[in-house]
């Protein structure tokens, strides 16, 4: 019995690299050379040896070109790399630039013809200029790349690269140094063979060399700094902004139209003291706001400690490090009725524990969010919350820029002394108030639109939500009369609606004692105000480690500080990764 059970697990193990890392295709043999510049940018040539094992169009490669950067001293700032002179010598491509402009933080080169599909062996070269990417310090120069980045979504079986440095450079295992592996290896790699030859450095992989998706190879070279000039290749004003005249116009009247037609359909609010019958706190946050977001989370803790399912307690700062300042107590196990995104996080957090410190809950946070996205759109005709925030955000943006800098920008081709100017001025304000919101708004209103579900629960959900935003002491008064636990009820919608400060302010004096279900490990008595003060500081701590992933080293950060070189695999610029479409 035991023999046939570990055969059944080898065999999965087995083919857990075939189900995880296969893309219809495998890279058999990959080179890259590097020619570094004394101008301070480099050229790159990938060349790669592929097999299909179905058919495709071709093959995507992916640049992450804006990161988080983090110099020697541990500062981190926003570093922008660009990427230019690209070639696809014989194949058809295109990337993700709109009038040489993107509005992303990756550039995808998409190679291959949409008409025609390829199998079998198949051989392709990318060439490109990177800008901005070398790491300059007082003394040192660096050149830190993800050869193969991480996010490849196959297997490469043989990797071969050659950094190219300038005339004079001097390269041994003191200066040049390679990291393969899961993304945060320190340690320089041993599958490679190494070759110093006059100004190139070299590494070959072995034979059973093998690098899957979530893994990555990473070469650090350091010179001299006086070797490599430190060019200033930030993009001008006006070259980085000159497309959003025209992008201003468009979102602009897309965000006034639909405010139009949200005002014109907009849900009369009944006044109700309670939410609607059967919308969780959860549910009401991405009711509210079209959106579901990690507060619509967050408010289930406290949704769920009204309920007597579980008991919080804050742990004084200074007592133990300051993340594990929230504990978490089960008292009971959720009800058959809960939602499902209430399942997934409550089993996330206690896993078969009593009681966890949510220092341990990384990234809990994100799964449930997805679950309660989806559930959402039960209320909606075609619910695209993502589509009105970003075009709410930057339309206001657009436009503030469009009205106050556009005309200037243009002003040296405008006769100022006609009028021809002023004239601009007073079209161009005019074509985004009055005529462009009338265009757009349509498409844009029905995919926020609200189905009859939704429209059902909104006039108590507003009335009830205005109510919490603009209550009077008397009226909670008597609420209190009428049921002593009116706050710990409504508490947790507050949370969602992000007016728990405002809500637990207006039961300072009608309440003479917080939550039961909220303590401190220190005895300490809470009022209405230290409540809401330390309830919210312990839910921000408790939020920011249960949204992130634990920590691990990321191809969107660069460092110099580590040992064995001062770098890591995937920690170079250059990531991203590629596949098959």
């Amino acid at each position: 019995m035991k023999s046939a059970i570990t055969c059944i697990l080898l065999s999965i193990l087995l083919l857990i690299p075939v189900f995880s890392f296969a893309q219809d295709f495998t890279v058999n043999n990959f080179t890259a050379d590097f020619y570094l510049s004394k101008e301070g940018y480099f050229d790159v040539v990938e060349k790669y040896e592929l097999e299909f094992t179905a058919p495709k169009h071709g093959i995507f490669r992916e640049f992450v070109t804006k990161l988080d950067f983090k110099d020697e001293n541990g500062n981190v700032s926003k570093r922008e790399m660009y990427l230019s002179d690209i070639e696809v010598p014989g194949r058809t491509f295109s990337t993700n630039e709109i009038l040489g402009k993107r509005f992303s933080d990756k550039l995808t080169i998409k190679i291959g013809d949409k008409n025609k599909l390829v199998e079998g062996n198949q051989q392709y070269e990318i060439r490109y200029r990177v800008k901005n990417a070398l790491i300059f310090t007082d003394s040192l120069a660096q050149f830190y790349w993800n050869v193969k980045p991480s996010e490849w979504n196959t297997v490469f079986k043989s990797l071969k690269f050659t950094v190219h440095t300038p005339d004079g450079a001097v390269l041994s295992p003191e200066n040049c140094f390679v990291y393969a592996g899961i993304n945060g290896n320190t340690e320089p790699s041993n599958e490679f063979d190494y070759d110093y030859s006059g100004t190139d450095f070299s590494a070959t992989s072995k034979d059973d060399f093998r690098s899957y998706q979530g893994q990555s190879v990473t070469v650090l070279v350091k010179l001299p700094k006086a070797m490599i000039a430190e060019p200033n290749f930030a993009l001008s004003l006006w070259k980085r902004y000159d497309w959003l005249g025209i992008l201003a116009l468009i979102f602009i009247s897309i965000f006034g139209y639909i405010k139009l037609k949200m005002w014109k359909n907009r849900v009369i609010p009944v006044t109700s003291y309670y939410p609607p019958e059967n919308i969780d706190p959860a549910m009401a946050g991405v009711l509210i706001d079209n959106s579901a977001d990690f507060r619509d989370i967050t408010c289930l803790l406290p949704y769920w400690a009204t309920k007597g399912i579980i008991r919080m307690e804050a742990i004084p700062k200074g007592e133990r490090a300051l993340n594990d300042n929230l504990k978490l107590i089960k008292l009971k196990e959720l009800p058959e009725n809960a939602a499902g995104y209430e399942y997934n996080l409550f089993h996330k957090i206690f896993n078969g524990k009593e009681e966890v410190l949510t220092s341990s809950l990384h990234g809990v946070y994100a799964e449930p969010l997805k679950l309660l996205n989806n559930k959402s759109k039960e209320y909606y005709t075609n619910k695209k919350p993502t589509v009105k925030i970003i075009v709410m955000i930057l339309s206001w943006q657009w436009a503030f820029f469009s009205i106050t800098f556009l005309p200037f920008v243009i002003k040296d081709y405008v006769d100022i002394e006609s009028g021809k100017f002023i004239t601009f001025i007073i079209i161009n304000f005019l074509f985004f108030f009055l005529f462009f919101p009338f265009l757009f708004a349509y498409i844009f209103n029905k995919l926020l639109a609200k189905n009859e579900k939704g429209k059902s629960v909104m006039p108590e959900l507003l009335g009830f939500y205005q109510f919490i935003k603009k209550a009077e002491t008397n009226r909670l008064k008597t609420l209190l009369q009428e049921d002593p636990l009116y706050f710990e009820k409504t508490m947790p919608y507050a949370v969602a609606f992000n007016l728990l400060k405002e809500w637990t302010g207006k039961f300072e004096g009608l309440l003479a004692n917080s939550p039961s279900w909220y303590s401190s490990s220190s005895g300490t008595h809470f009022t209405m105000n230290t409540f809401a003060h330390s309830f919210s500081s312990s839910m921000q701590t408790a939020s920011r480690t249960m949204v992130a992933s634990p920590s691990s080293g990321s191809s969107s950060s660069s460092s110099s500080s580590h040992s064995s070189g001062g770098g890591s695999s995937g920690g170079g610029f250059g990531g991203g990764g590629g596949g098959s479409w």
